[in-house]
């Protein structure tokens, strides 16, 4: 079939010399020196991992879903589960959040049982999952949703309206 998943993906240099063969079935860009590529058994149906800027892979294919690295930490999905890797592969932050976003200004926004908030890079809770939505901080401050209000906080989870 044609379209985004045939074919397999690889990486060329700036003379658009192959660096990487051609052998996955997806692949993102490198991000702190490393790519996320995946291998299909199925369609939608991969298992995911990392490779270093010579092709080898540093991280195992395991992961149902794994994102470029953002300040030194990637997310990843297993069985529905999110947390946190680090470049080594060590998982640094368990898999037991409903959805996490990459970090951003030293805080990552997690959800768990319906509700948002804020770790940091321990994975200590920072500001409480209390919120009903969220997005992730910029310039210092994140919009936040608590009954039916939206508002700003700081990372202190200090409100601003």
């Amino acid at each position: 079939p044609e379209g985004l998943f045939s074919g397999k993906w690889g990486f060329i240099d700036r003379t658009g010399k192959e660096v990487i063969p051609l052998k996955y079935d997806n692949a993102q860009s490198f991000s702190e020196g490393l790519a996320a590529v995946a291998h299909y058994e199925r369609l939608l149906d991969g298992k995911w991992g990392y490779i270093d800027r010579t092709g080898k892979e540093v991280i195992p294919l395991k992961y149902d879903f794994a994102e470029p690295f953002s300040e030194g930490f990637a997310r990843v999905e297993l069985n529905g589960k999110y947390g946190y890797i680090d470049k080594t592969g060590k998982q640094v932050i368990p898999l037991k959040y409903n959805y996490a976003s990459p970090f951003s200004e030293g805080l990552a926004r997690v959800k768990l049982n319906g509700k948002y908030g804020y770790i940091d890079k321990t994975g200590k809770q920072v500001i409480p999952l209390k919120y009903d939505g969220a997005d992730d901080f910029s310039e210092g401050f994140a919009r936040v949703k608590l009954n039916g209000r939206e508002f700003y906080i700081d990372k202190t989870g200090k409100a601003y309206r």
